[in-house]
């Protein structure tokens, strides 16, 4: 079959299943609470892709920041979106967003980075470097701490939360794997002068019901074109930025690993995604001639120690699922992480008893409380990690300890079975009995 037929299939298949998914995405937005929507989304040039281009972020923004003055820094959670990179959006994450924004007092961006077929690796991990970069440039206008920033993700959006630091760490040393471009003008119109962000800035401007409008789809959503090009930008330089954790529900971090591989190793392989649409990820994100499936980029996995110590921050977020072919691989990876000569903190473990995407189901009557236990833990874990770099000396969260022991309270009253093997050295958890 020649190479734009079947990329054409790939492309139509591709359409079918992303609105397979927005029905189910709607389905599981109706389960109580319902998931806020968000700020305002912001256009982003594409810098480090060959061809350029541009994408989408999407803002959630806390109450008070309508309310602090205008110097006030926040913390800022970037995240990626699952769907095997080709489905999903940014706002996939929403009740998540919603944990982070109202437990952490974090702005919350969602990257909508471009999708496979049309977009094959590795552009999504460009555009999610390239958000990094364009939100810490832009630091100032949006009011984000660049000392202060964690990456997020979920599946793929997992993969590209490990992917992305060693591609921002390649930059920074000039290992020549990828360029800053120049922006070009037609890619994302950046010539807004900054009264724009006027529009999403506290008192004395606009409140958030003028920013959203009185319509209430996510299509109301105001959409701001692009910002004032900083002088990094025209640099092509790298603006100075922390990144203090990487949270990763359920990723992928080895493609060296066969799919009959990854399969095989699920206790209950009846619970694993069906294989049309596992083909279907591979076909449309790998299609890259020659490509090498040990690269860094797509598998973190193969990733020299080195790399890994140099590139991720001390402190690292890790859920797998039991019954996901993902999760042997997942464990691996944070015994990896934990172990010398990396030594990092790995914090998180397994989700026993349930598949992967558990929290994403399109289920119209409830949201699991295992989920809302792993948000409400990676939640207080943040708090934790933004206050050692915090200069609001002021602000006070709960402690960790006391946060878990809360959870744990609650789901007491719920269920005598729901309890948590907590390790209280903090090391990487292998397993619970129930999260």
């Amino acid at each position: 079959m020649p190479a734009s037929s079947h990329n054409l299939i790939l492309c139509i298949k591709a359409i079918f299943l992303r609105l397979l998914m927005s029905i189910g995405m709607k389905l599981h937005y109706l389960a109580k609470p319902k998931p806020p929507e968000p700020d305002f989304k912001l256009v982003i040039p594409s810098r480090l892709h060959p061809d350029g281009g541009s994408f989408e972020v999407v803002f959630y923004l806390p109450t008070s920041y309508f309310e602090t003055p205008n110097d006030h820094r926040y913390p800022v959670v970037i995240n990626f979106h699952g769907g095997g990179f080709t489905l999903g959006s940014g706002t996939d994450d929403a009740r998540f967003a919603h944990a982070v924004v109202w437990g952490v007092n974090a702005i919350f961006v969602s990257v909508e980075y471009r999708l496979a077929p049309e977009y094959p690796f590795s552009v999504g991990i460009e555009d999610s470097a390239d958000a990094v970069i364009y939100l810490a440039a832009h630091s100032e206008e949006l009011r984000i701490d660049p000392q202060r920033i964690a990456l997020s993700g979920f599946s793929a959006g997992g993969n590209i939360t490990f992917a992305v630091p060693l591609l921002l760490h390649d930059l920074k040393i000039g290992a020549g794997k990828r360029i800053i471009s120049p922006i070009r003008t037609n890619d994302c119109t950046s010539s807004l002068s900054n009264t724009t962000i006027a529009a999403i800035s506290p008192k004395p401007f606009l409140p958030v019901s003028n920013l959203l409008g009185s319509a209430s789809s996510l299509s109301s959503i105001r959409k701001l074109a692009g910002l004032k090009l900083t002088q990094l930008e025209i640099a092509q330089s790298l603006p100075e930025f922390t990144l203090l954790g990487l949270i990763s529900f359920y990723p992928p971090v080895d493609y060296r690993k066969s799919r009959k591989q990854r399969c095989d190793s699920n206790p209950m392989p009846a619970l694993n995604l069906p294989r049309i649409l596992t083909d279907f990820f591979d076909q449309a994100y790998l299609q890259v001639e020659d490509l090498d499936l040990a690269d860094p980029y797509l598998s973190p996995a193969a990733s020299s120690d080195a790399n890994l110590k140099a590139a991720y921050p001390n402190d690292i977020i890790l859920y797998t699922c039991q019954y996901d072919m993902l999760n042997a691989e997942g464990v691996a990876f944070g015994k990896r992480l934990a172990s010398e000569p990396i030594g990092k903190t790995v914090h998180g473990g397994i989700i026993e008893g349930v598949p992967h995407a558990f929290d994403k189901k399109p289920n119209p009557i409830s949201f699991p409380e295992r989920a809302d236990r792993c948000y409400q833990e990676v939640c207080a874990e943040l708090r934790r990690i933004f206050e050692l770099k915090s200069s609001d000396a002021g602000k006070k969260f709960l402690d960790l300890n006391e946060s878990v022991y809360r959870l744990e309270e609650r789901d007491a009253m719920i269920c005598e079975v729901d309890k948590v093997a907590l390790n209280e050295s903090g090391d990487w958890r292998i397993s619970h009995e129930v999260i």
